[in-house]
């Protein structure tokens, strides 16, 4: 499986999710809804020059600011249509789909089914815990910044991050679990290996953008 099939794959996945749950329904994010998440995922990848030009004094950004207000009045269906189809042809994210919205597809799907009371965690390929370790080979270092010794191990191999030799930490799960938790979430299953003095300097560090 192909970073561009898994980006593809989570999208038309996550899309589906979105119909069947409404825009009221609630997220791992605080304060966000379906609807908020899916607007996020919109303007990033459709609307990212009205975002800043809102931010501009004058006639420029009141422009922007109409042309937001009038893309949040869209429908649920017109907006879920919209995510599903993909980056417009002069979105700055066409020429890296493939790069970075495998992960943020699979993050921001997790965030919508984790946080349903009836959740229970999808039965996934083989094929698509290798991806999601190709992109946390990539990117753990990015994502995780900790004072101690992280190791990260998944069936596929090991990650490791070295700094203070005398605190490390072991966190083991499947390839999308350390690629969640990296990303910030807690509703992940990994297990965590250290003392308790090295714990709460993990808990102190940073995860996540």
């Amino acid at each position: 499986m192909t970073r561009r099939i898994l980006a593809r794959t989570e999208r038309e996945a996550l899309a589906h999710s979105l119909e069947r749950l409404g825009p009221t329904a609630p997220t791992l994010l605080p304060s966000w809804r379906a609807r908020d998440l899916l607007q996020h995922l919109l303007l990033r990848e459709r609307w990212p020059h009205l975002m800043a030009l809102s931010y501009v004094p004058g006639h420029a950004g009141l422009w922007a600011q109409r042309r937001l207000e009038e893309r949040a009045a869209l429908t649920w269906q017109q907006m879920v249509d919209l995510f599903r189809a993909g980056p417009p042809p002069l979105s700055p994210l066409l020429p890296v789909d493939a790069r970075v919205n495998a992960a943020e597809h699979l993050v921001h799907h997790e965030d919508l089914l984790r946080a349903q009371p009836d959740w229970k965690p999808r039965s996934l390929s083989a094929q698509h815990q290798e991806e999601a370790w190709q992109v946390l080979r990539q990117m753990h270092r990015l994502l995780v910044r900790v004072p101690i010794t992280l190791t990260l191990v998944a069936p596929q191999g090991s990650l490791r991050q070295r700094r203070r030799r005398e605190h490390s930490v072991r966190v083991h799960g499947d390839p999308v679990e350390l690629l969640l938790w990296a990303f910030g979430r807690d509703d992940v299953c990994v297990q965590l290996h250290g003392s308790g003095s090295a714990l709460d300097l993990l808990a102190q560090g940073r995860r996540g953008f």
